[in-house]
């Protein structure tokens, strides 16, 4: 015998409608085809190779098979994939660019050595660190200042307000440190800002010059420049996230105020290569990855770039545009724009943070020998590295780091190479790595989808291609971990020392984007209880 429904359950059944999620696309029907337009293309290959980088050397037909697999409304031939493909230069056999062979470097005057390294010279590979000596695993080989300190830019704003070191960047922890300050005369007189030790106050040699210049005597001043300009070009840095624009700001007002010209010699020494020639590789494949530009941009904003780099070298050149300077010293000042590209690209190749005349000269291994760490729990930023043995390393032995994250598999580790610092990888463990690649791409034959992502594998958006808005773009990856750590306690602090500081306030949230994020999947309608 069936049960009848209970007039209840008839009532319910009548409320109950089934609705459409009112930010769903109404053209994003199924079956429906669509023409998809060329980054559309571009950017759905890129997140499958993200996905699993295995797929990356796959055919144009077994591409094709996963485009339509992942995409299935999509009207696309195999024609106009490989032809969009060859366009972007992302065919597997394409010939990638490389820039190392227009690096240039210069021996460094006046640098000293450490005990058991020596300074060489290779053909292929330039200058390099060697053991002169045996060196026990563990054992530290060398400490080492920045030459040029370059403060975390996400802590600039900080610092302007006397939450963070005006030199270091480290975080001040509560208003008690304010009047320690003041008492300590660890305070700007001039301004908010504020330093953490009486260290960091005399490093920081170039506070008076940046951001009070009209404060010192005629005697004393010996570069003049508009604070207020400079105060626009660091806004202007953090407003589109350039780090590097913000380190060549400050390289190059070291290389003003030092009457010894020795700074702009030691940086004149370091591998320069141009950022406009360093954004070429961006058009090949690794470019596809830049995760300063959300992950597939570097393709299709190069002429955004460039007015980047125009209005970022225009505002550095007004800094020394001064009422009443001699037109010859402040044209002197002022520096063309093939070389305002030409600081940008050689920061980009050349820091950790900061920049460093010693460890600049350690070359890449995919298998490293020695450990460069920054800063930890105990250390700042401005305190510089420490360099340890990672294994025994023999007299003769040349000492190498990696640039890149060691955990990558071969591709990703090769296409960073070949963006940030130009050149293919050819260490061992890149060759035997490739073989082994290749090996299971001819296993997978006819099906695409056997192929398996590398279970160490990290998304490929961990990319710091060109530091161009930085990025970036750098040799810390293997180095970041220790950073991060003690940022993330000094943030801590600062926050429980914000318990006393009474209440602030956050931005509202950006109501401007109406359409949902999918970043899970789900159905596209639900069940509600319609009103009575």
């Amino acid at each position: 015998m069936i049960e009848q429904p209970s007039s209840s359950t008839k009532t319910l059944n009548n409320k109950i409608e089934i609705l459409s999620i009112n930010d769903k696309d109404p053209n994003d029907a199924e079956g429906v085809q669509i023409t998809p337009n060329e980054r559309m293309v571009v950017s759905e290959v890129i997140q499958i190779w993200k996905h699993d980088p295995a797929t990356e050397s796959l055919g144009i037909a077994k591409l094709h098979v996963l485009v339509k697999a992942a995409q299935p409304n999509w009207s696309l031939s195999e024609k106009r994939l490989k032809t969009l493909l060859k366009k972007y230069g992302l065919l597997a056999n394409q010939p990638k660019f490389c820039y190392v062979n227009e690096i240039t470097s210069k021996p460094t005057p006046g640098l000293e050595l450490p005990p058991k390294i020596k300074l060489q010279t290779a053909k292929s590979k330039g200058k390099g660190l060697y053991a002169s000596q045996f060196i026990a695993k563990g054992e530290l080989i060398w400490e080492e200042k920045p030459f040029i300190f370059v403060p975390p830019l996400d802590h600039v704003y900080l610092m302007k307000i006397g939450k963070s070191c005006a030199y270091c960047g480290k975080l001040l922890q509560s208003r008690l440190f304010d009047s320690q300050s003041f008492l300590n005369g660890l305070d700007c007189k001039y301004c908010s800002q504020l330093w953490c030790s009486k260290g960091c106050k005399k490093s920081d040699s170039l506070h008076i010059i940046l951001n009070h210049n009209e404060k010192l005597s005629k005697s004393k001043n010996k570069l003049k420049l508009d604070s207020s300009k400079w105060q626009k070009y660091k806004e202007f840095c953090l407003e589109n996230r350039w780090s590097a624009a913000f380190a060549v700001g400050l390289i190059r007002i070291h290389e003003l105020s030092d009457e010894t010209g020795i700074v702009a010699k030691q940086f004149d020494a370091f591998a320069k290569i141009g950022q406009d020639i360093r954004y070429k590789a961006s058009d090949s494949s690794a470019g596809a990855f830049d995760n300063s530009n959300g992950g597939d941009g570097a393709l299709f904003v190069k002429e955004q770039q460039e007015l980047l780099w125009h209005k970022g070298h225009e505002l550095f050149n007004e800094i020394f545009d001064v009422e009443g300077e001699n037109p010859d010293t402040i044209s002197q000042h002022k520096i063309s724009y093939e070389d305002y590209l030409l600081y940008i690209g050689t920061y980009n190749i050349n820091n950790i943070e900061s920049l460093y005349l010693i460890q600049s000269h350690l070359n890449h291994n995919c298998v490293k020998n020695v450990d460069v760490r920054v800063a930890d729990n105990t250390r700042k930023l401005s305190d510089g590295i420490k360099v340890y043995a990672a294994r025994n390393i023999k007299a003769g032995e040349e000492l190498v780091t990696s640039y890149v994250n060691p955990t990558h598999n071969v591709n990703q580790r090769k296409r960073e190479l070949r963006v940030n610092w130009g050149f293919n990888c050819s260490c061992n463990r890149c060759k035997e790595e490739e073989k082994e690649t290749h090996r299971l791409q001819s296993n997978i034959g006819s099906d695409p989808k056997k192929a398996s992502p590398n279970p160490n594998e990290k998304k490929a958006d961990e990319l710091t291609v060109n530091g161009d808005k930085p990025l970036k773009s750098s040799r810390k990856n293997s180095m970041r971990k220790s950073s991060d750590l003690s940022s993330r306690n000094d943030i801590k602090k600062m926050l429980e020392g914000a318990k006393n500081d009474g209440e602030f306030e956050l931005e509202e949230a950006d109501d401007s984007l109406t359409v949902r994020r999918k970043s899970v999947r789900f159905d596209e309608k639900v069940v509600a209880v319609a009103n009575e």
